[in-house]
């Protein structure tokens, strides 16, 4: 077991923690008192091709080069792990539309060569209150890759 991995357990036996990750300003976190995490996280890397017709054959593939990645991942949050529903999907929202730019790191290192942006949120309410507060919900978050040109 790493040192950071070590330190992370010894920390949340006390009800503290430390980052798993972040995307910008977001901060994936677990400890006694917060959970704040993802999962099922697949990442798509994909070529472009331009297919070329061949009379009586089957088409030629040319590369044109690579297409920007994909990150795909699912979000719980409950009020019993310490988080607000609504608010946690709210900071997400808010990065996807104003189309913000951020690193994704996971345990301390950069998850791919460039920034990544929030593509789409898909929000799926799964506990209201009879005061109609959220109580548990999840949302679904896909982030293209961002290669910084047209301004």
């Amino acid at each position: 077991m790493g040192l950071l991995s070590a330190l992370r357990g010894k920390l949340s036996a006390f009800g503290l923690s430390m980052p798993i990750g972040s995307l910008g300003e977001i901060i994936f976190e677990v400890s006694g008192s917060k959970v704040r995490t993802f999962k099922d996280m697949k990442r798509s890397t994909k070529g472009r091709y331009a297919s070329h017709v061949v009379i009586g054959g089957k088409p030629i593939l040319e590369f044109l080069g690579p297409d920007g990645e994909e990150l795909s991942f699912t979000m719980q949050f409950s009020i019993a792990w310490g988080v607000n529903p609504q608010e946690e999907t709210q900071k997400i929202r808010e990065i996807c539309e104003k189309g913000e730019a951020n690193y994704f790191v996971l345990c301390n290192k950069t998850i791919g060569e460039n920034l990544w942006v929030v593509d789409s949120v898909s929000e799926t309410v799964d506990i209201v209150d009879n005061n109609g507060r959220i109580i548990t919900s999840q949302i679904d978050v896909t982030l293209k890759e961002y290669i910084p040109g047209f301004n």
